[in-house]
């Protein structure tokens, strides 16, 4: 972490904008924060933030509200949220607190629109438990404390020493389900909290997140915490300047740790989650990111295709018993390599039968000679299901590219897989960028 916080030392008070508040004396010590020389305003004022909520609209799911609209207005300067009590939602590393200067609890049809969210110290909107058809669209957010736009589901079931809203079976509907995302402008966010996006998911299902330009934070800027339900499309986003603050990460992140039980897309229960599809996004895996998408521990059933992907170190990954995800039409510009299939040296980088990762018909530049994937070379005397591979285009400075320490042609003979995939030195930059617009547009 690049910064670090402290309260209640008089010592640390060293730069403009800081303060400490003598409980003894009852004085307030404030650095003046100013671009100049001058001394503070006889006549300022200070202002301090105590409220956490602006507006709290909550129904239920046997009485929700309906069509609540907040159009056009300026939200700022809320209450820090960072020492309040928070839990864990779901299965992935976050905590979260279960408050926002917008909270929406048993809404269906509530839209925030052309809103400015600025200097409001923790989560910007909140979608708790049950929401339906939640339209937030065309609202910019800047120097947000914690996250921008999180929904956070409740479940029921398991230990029932837990409280209503944990364990595993999902089946009741109490979460947010089909909202939008849509053209938002989301910038300088994660201020206090580094385990921050700009859109976050526990327990939630069949969003749309669409048309978005996000920059500057300090982790993920699009995190899915957890497998539930799936049924997500991510298309059209600009996303760049994540993991400013943090690694072992990247742009998009997901994990899949923990096994729910939700109703399918034929209202039986299930535990087979649909496809997520992430498609013609435009996302630079700059600073500290691992790859720009970036699925861990498990995640599975990502459909991620037609998409221009620039840095990082990888494109696919696949680690501890992922599966079902597939790669292909995209293009990914000086990368180390295009995929990663397996982690630490275990044998998770075996596919399932009926259930193998695919990465095909990509275009892959490499930033330097040597491979382009990662599979398990050895096949264990054929018992090995191979990541399925194909037709993919693969560019490096002198197209010396191998798979298994083998050439391509060599691989493609030894394994019968990685058929029409070909290697050369690089294109012109030109070349690549036209076919970035034709993926694109």
């Amino acid at each position: 972490i690049r910064d670090r916080y402290q309260r209640r030392v008089h010592g640390e008070l060293d730069r403009p904008g800081e303060f400490y508040y003598d409980p003894l004396e009852q004085v307030l010590y404030l650095w003046h924060n100013t671009s100049d020389v001058s001394p503070p305003p006889n006549d300022g004022s200070l202002v301090v933030s105590k409220l956490r909520h602006l507006f709290n609209v909550t129904g239920t799911m046997a009485a929700p509200i309906l069509g609540v609209s907040f159009v056009g207005i300026g939200f700022r300067d809320t209450a820090y949220t960072y020492m309040d009590p928070h839990s864990l939602p779901s299965g992935g590393d976050w905590t979260l607190e279960r408050s926002a200067v917008v909270f929406l609890e048993g809404t269906v049809g509530t839209k925030v629109s052309g809103c400015v969210f600025e200097r409001v110290d923790g989560n910007a909107i909140l979608l708790s438990g049950f929401n339906r058809g939640v339209t937030i669209e065309y609202n910019e957010f800047a120097w947000i404390g914690a996250t921008a736009i999180a929904l956070w589901g409740n479940t029921a079931g398991g230990d029932p020493r837990l409280p209503y809203g944990y364990g595993n079976d999902g089946s009741n509907g109490d979460q947010p389900r089909q909202n939008r995302i849509m053209y938002n402008l989301c910038h300088e966010l994660g201020i206090w909290e580094k385990q921050s996006s700009f859109y976050t998911q526990f327990k939630s299902m069949q969003n749309h997140v669409e048309g978005n330009i996000v920059f500057n934070g300090p982790r993920a800027h699009i995190n899915f915490d957890d497998g539930f339900g799936g049924g997500a499309t991510l298309t059209k986003n600009l996303i760049l300047n994540s993991c400013r603050e943090s690694a072992d990460h990247g742009p998009f992140n997901s994990w899949d740790r923990v096994a729910f039980v939700f109703d399918g897309p034929d209202g039986r229960p299930t535990m087979v989650k649909q496809m997520d599809e992430i498609y013609r996004n435009f996302i630079v895996a700059n600073y500290h990111s691992l790859g720009a998408i970036d699925n861990d521990d498990g995640s599975s059933y990502y459909h991620t295709h037609h998409n221009f992907f620039v840095y990082g170190y990888g494109g696919l990954k696949n680690d501890f018993q992922g599966h079902d995800n597939w790669h292909h039409d995209n293009i990914y510009a000086w990368v180390g390599i295009g995929l990663s299939n397996g982690y630490g040296g275990t044998v998770d980088g075996d596919c399932l039968p009926g259930h193998v990762e695919m990465f095909y018909n990509n275009t892959v530049v490499l930033n330097n000679d040597g491979p382009y994937v990662l599979p398990r070379c050895d096949d264990r005397n054929g018992t090995r299901t191979r990541t399925f591979l194909a037709d993919n285009t693969v560019y490096s400075p002198s197209g010396n590219v191998t798979v298994c320490l083998t050439t391509i042609q060599q691989y493609q003979q030894a394994s019968g897989n990685d058929l029409g995939s070909r290697a050369g030195s690089y294109p012109a930059d030109e070349v690549l960028l036209d076919a970035a617009r034709a993926l694109l547009w």
